[in-house]
């Protein structure tokens, strides 16, 4: 086991509390409702803050040299006091934006008419004076140094739980042990990649007075201890009590985000346009940003990302109240459910099952209104967000554009651009896997893929081996040779594989210049396995992110072997990262496809034909997806019976760590739908029993990493690397020493 899976290994083995009480998954398991079956835990309050002399950057400073000088004692009261002033500040800060807010929005305006929309400048004023007026009680309270600005840096160390990476060190030059292990944990859930850190928190464990059930996130939200009381009531089917503090969770969990969210509306370093109403958006633009990244640190919960931990809790409600007689907030939990998740399969037959109920009135199932709040409020941002991207990045190109049209060009560049032009129109270049033959209109049918279709949901799974849950098999998806399983992924890795597009992928295949989405409503990224490995050869990117992407695959690729029980070896031949992101104006009711229906080694012809010939990849023998994430709607992968898709066998929904594996020919014709909001990532791969096929990136990569273990990057920072960066990719292997004895050698 490598340090990195190690180190998840022994975070969760820490964690084992929260593990049993969720049955071991990240994911929302559905309670499905048979058809044969007829608390409060409140925030405690923060205790005064102490006057000081000292503002927290300085106390941090005296921390820190405390700590160079071996001073332990006062290291750990410095760190500590820096810690809680912290917490406090931004307690106080939070407080008074919320109240002041509120004082501002019930005072009437000046004048009844909104005159060139003054009233909202208006509110801001009060809201200002407010503000000001609350800072100054604060610093008649608690000194006048506490509301000193925070430089930057020093408050990017306190929310990254640096204070921890010194505090563990001086617990346990005291003897301290249990302290210790508490200190290097909750750095650890910020920073689960830190080496030295894992080393540490092992060797604690066998010290005398550790207990590993006792060690402790010091920084978890306080949402979390109250989430999994309910959930432990709920395993012991105590539906009251868990209903109870599941309710006291949800409310702590959106009382916790509205906090983060207000204290997002903080200084900025404004460096841009600085006319009145730019400064204005600019600012509004950098706290909305911000304010858009609470739900994830939420999510965080003692370093193990849930995307779902919000409606988890309707999913638990809908049961709880289910099972106390409470037909009605039951209806409720579920129609809030759904609003997250609109298409879930065993959702939907619960509130079949609702219905069905003599007592059950359509009217009860309304969502929540603190849902149709959050869910409004997140799609209108994320709209916003993404018109303030593309509107902004086409401003940003005339502009470069004209720039560009203020230098004569030379007779060389007016050729270079006639060719680019000509290069525009050509038809794009097909994706690995799919023919230009295919490349064509669906027939009039299309719209009959939106028809109802089993779906692979998360019913009772049968284990295959230790971490990989078989979800369905050929019988069930409706064909030969495909089977979907879960858990080749945990959330924490779905996540890092993801900021890993987001770091590499470039708009288009990846490979080509072709930016050929096969929907005009949406954005194609890609990234290959040689892209990644020439940003790590330069120290672009890190290496441990491409010895994940290498493993996971390799465990995809060996799990399809053995399912299938071949009697020669399969080799990956090709590797692609990709995300499908739908545009802003994308509509809701569209009937394209993300990637129209085709085989992935023969030409399917007009007659459902499957051809096996070039320019098909006729070597191919077997593929797989596996899924990254499912925060986006659409994108589901379908089985077709034909071309034209008046039916389809089966559609599995994308989640983190989910796969679809299937024989690459004619017999598994397959599409994708039309990803209507949101951004899909996946791994493509593709498997071949012909050794000659293997992909030659993959052997590179492995050569690249061995160098960085041995002797670290190449130092070449102004080496970019192009769309077309396979001869890059090459040149390096042939030139550089240390490659090419690798190569030889393997």
């Amino acid at each position: 086991m490598g340090l990195l899976g190690f180190s998840f290994f022994l975070l969760f083995a820490l964690c084992t509390f929260l593990r049993d009480a969720t049955a071991g998954s990240n994911d929302t398991v559905i309670n499905e409702i048979p058809i044969d079956e007829p608390a409060d835990a409140t925030r405690h309050a923060e205790p005064e803050t102490p006057m000081t002399n000292r503002t927290l950057h300085e106390i941090f400073r005296d921390a820190v040299q405390a700590y160079l000088e071996e001073d332990w004692d006062g290291c750990i009261e410095d760190f500590n006091e820096v810690s809680h002033g912290y917490k406090m500040y931004k307690r106080m800060v939070t407080n008074c934006r919320q109240k002041c807010r509120m004082r501002a929005a019930g005072d009437a305006p000046i004048f009844p008419e909104n005159i060139e929309d003054l009233h909202f400048y208006e509110k801001k004023l009060v809201e200002t004076l407010c503000l000001l007026t609350c800072n100054q009680e604060y610093r008649e309270i608690a000194g006048t140094l506490t509301l000193k600005t925070l430089p930057r840096e020093t408050e990017h160390k306190l929310i990254d739980y640096r204070v921890y990476e010194y505090l563990h060190i001086c617990y346990f030059k005291k003897d301290r042990y249990q302290d210790a292990a508490n200190a290097v944990f909750t750095f650890l859930v910020r920073q689960p990649d830190h080496e030295a850190s894992m080393k540490s928190l092992k060797y604690y464990l066998t010290l005398p007075g550790v207990t590993e059930k006792n060690v402790v996130n010091l920084e978890a939200w306080p949402y979390v201890s109250t989430y999994f009381k309910a959930v432990l009531a709920y395993e012991d089917e105590n539906y009251a009590e868990a209903a109870s503090f599941f309710e006291s969770s949800l409310a702590s969990y959106l009382q916790s985000e509205e906090e983060c969210r207000f204290y997002c509306e903080g200084p900025f370093n404004q460096g841009w346009h600085p006319e009145f109403t730019s400064s204005i958006a600019n600012h509004f633009t950098y706290c909305l940003k911000c304010k858009r990244s609470c739900s994830h640190q939420l999510n965080n919960v003692n370093g193990d990302y849930r995307s779902d931990m919000l409606k988890s809790h309707y999913n638990y409600l809908q049961f709880s109240y289910y099972k106390l007689g409470n037909l009605k907030a039951a209806c409720a939990a579920v129609a809030s459910y759904l609003v997250f998740d609109p298409v879930d399969g065993t959702m939907l037959q619960n509130k079949k099952y609702y219905s069905s109920q003599p007592m059950v009135e359509e009217s009860y199932f309304v969502p929540r209104e603190e849902v149709l709040r959050y869910v409004k409020r997140q799609e209108y941002e994320l709209g916003l967000l993404r018109y303030i991207s593309h509107e902004f990045s086409i401003i940003d190109r005339k502009l470069a554009n004209w720039n560009k049209s203020q230098e004569k060009p030379s007779d060389d560049s007016k050729e270079k651009e006639s060719e680019k032009s000509i290069k525009e129109v050509e038809a794009p270049h097909p994706p690995p896997g799919y023919s230009s033959l295919s490349n064509t209109q669906l027939f009039n049918n299309r719209s009959a893929i939106r028809d109802e279709r089993p779906v692979a949901s998360d019913r009772k799974r049968q284990r295959v081996r230790d971490d990989v849950y078989l979800i369905a098999e050929q019988k069930e998806l409706g064909g030969k040779n495909r089977y979907v399983a879960d858990g080749f992924l945990n959330s924490t890795e779905c996540e890092s594989l993801m900021r890993l597009a987001t770091m590499t992928a470039v708009e288009g295949d990846g490979y080509n210049e072709y930016k050929s989405p096969h929907s005009r409503h949406e954005k194609f990224e890609g990234i290959t396995v040689g892209r990644v490995a020439l940003m790590v050869y330069f120290g672009r990117v890190e290496a441990e992110r491409l010895r994940q992407l290498l493993a996971k695959t390799e465990d995809a690729r060996g799990h399809v072997e053995r399912y299938f029980g071949l009697d020669r070896p399969l080799y990956i031949t090709y590797t692609h990262l990709v995300c499908r992101t739908a545009l802003p104006d994308s509509p809701m009711d569209r009937d394209d496809l993300s990637h129209q229906v085709h085989a992935d080694n023969c030409i399917l012809t007009g007659e459902d034909n499957c051809i096996r010939e070039s320019p098909a990849y006729v070597w191919r023998d077997y593929s797989a997806i596996l899924y990254l994430n499912e925060d986006f709607q659409g994108g589901e992968f379908f089985f077709a019976k034909e071309r034209a898709i008046r039916d389809t066998d089966s559609l599995v929904s994308p989640r983190c760590g989910r796969m679809v594996a299937f024989s690459a020919g004619g017999e598994n014709l397959h599409g994708v739908r039309a990803v209507l909001r949101g951004r899909r990532c996946a791994l493509a791969l593709w498997f071949t029993q012909d050794q000659m096929y293997t992909e030659y990136e993959r052997t590179l990569a492995e050569a690249i990493l061995e160098r960085i273990r041995s002797i670290g990057p190449v130092k070449e920072e102004e080496v970019q690397v192009p769309l077309r960066y396979e001869e890059l990719l090459l040149q390096y292997a042939s030139s550089d020493d240390f490659l090419r004895r690798f190569l030889q050698d393997s």
